[in-house]
């Protein structure tokens, strides 16, 4: 090539272009790693915007079912206030014309029947009082009345009026119990000299409350229910103050004057061709495997009801 200069490469660019080869490889790389960390990012990011998703999805279902059962319990209370606050009779208002037909004749109004005894029906028998005590009452005239209005002679007495009336007298008084002593008069030596009849029977020894007082306590508390606090309450109106203490401490030690009886229905029980027992506890299910009938049938094998089995699967 005449007439051309060629010049040279310097020595130095071999040396720049590896270090930009160098340069651009390590961009490269930081470029890869960053590629990388941005991808796990990613992958974090997804992870968890599933993880939520899936939350939210429960939080939706679940918000759904509470709603169910809000408008469940709305329903039932609606229920519940008709049934206390509403319409207690179940007869229609003579406005009520939902079942009519359109263009029929409304219906005669009716009279309501008048509450009480009807007339067209035979009266209720008059009970029975035969079986009662009679205490008589004889009432007269007064002194001054004794005698005729107009000529003022004495009046003869005649026949009586009877007529009855049902009364209660409820009463707490006090037994005085009076033992006749009784002397010797004979000089025998090996005899007492005072002789005293025998001292009343007591229920509870050195009690103060007698037969009648505790057979009252217990009819109240265990035939007509009630709590002996209320029967105590109640004897204070008639004028009898009586500790609850003392009650409850009697009743401690009338306690084994009924063993005799629970013992009698144990062996009456145990000799019976049928159990009987509760299974109101039949669904409870308990730690160990038992159920609610398993445990009333443990608990009344412990009080004396023998041979009971929990009720077969199979027996509804």
């Amino acid at each position: 090539m005449d007439g051309a200069l060629v010049e040279s490469l310097p020595a130095t660019e071999p040396a720049d272009v590896s270090d930009l080869v160098r340069q651009l490889c390590r961009e490269v790389l930081d470029l890869r790693q960053d590629v990388h960390e941005l991808r796990r990012e990613n992958a974090e990011l997804r992870q968890q915007a599933g993880y939520w998703k899936g939350m939210h999805a429960r939080a939706v279902q679940r918000a759904e079912r509470l709603e169910a059962e809000v408008q469940q319990l709305r329903g039932e209370n609606r229920k519940l206030q008709d049934q206390l606050f509403g319409r207690k009779s179940e007869a229609a208002s003579s406005r009520d014309r939902s079942n009519d037909l359109d263009g029929g004749d409304a219906p005669a109004p009716t009279t309501p029947t008048k509450r009480g005894q009807r007339t067209d029906r035979p009266g209720p028998t008059r009970r029975d009082y035969s079986h009662l005590p009679v205490v008589e009452e004889l009432r007269e005239l007064a002194e001054p009345q004794r005698v005729c209005p107009q000529c003022g002679v004495a009046l003869v007495p005649s026949d009586t009026e009877d007529s009855e009336q049902i009364e209660i007298e409820v009463r707490a008084y006090r037994r005085r119990i009076r033992r006749r002593r009784y002397q010797r008069t004979c000089s025998c030596s090996n005899c007492p000299r005072t002789i005293t009849a025998a001292s009343a029977p007591k229920l509870i020894p050195k009690g103060v409350l007698g037969v009648s007082v505790w057979v009252e306590i217990l009819l109240d508390k265990f035939a007509s229910y009630r709590p002996t606090e209320r029967l105590l309450a109640h004897w204070r109106f008639l004028g009898l103050g009586v500790a609850a203490g003392t009650v409850a401490g009697g009743l401690r030690r009338l306690e084994p004057l009924f063993q005799p009886l629970y013992d009698a229905l144990v062996k009456r029980n145990t000799a019976s061709a049928f159990a009987q027992a509760d299974d109101a506890l039949d669904g409870l299910r308990c730690p160990g495997g038992q159920d609610g009938l398993s445990l009333v049938a443990v608990g009344l094998l412990e009080r004396g009801y023998r041979g009971l089995s929990p009720r077969p699967e199979s027996q509804p």
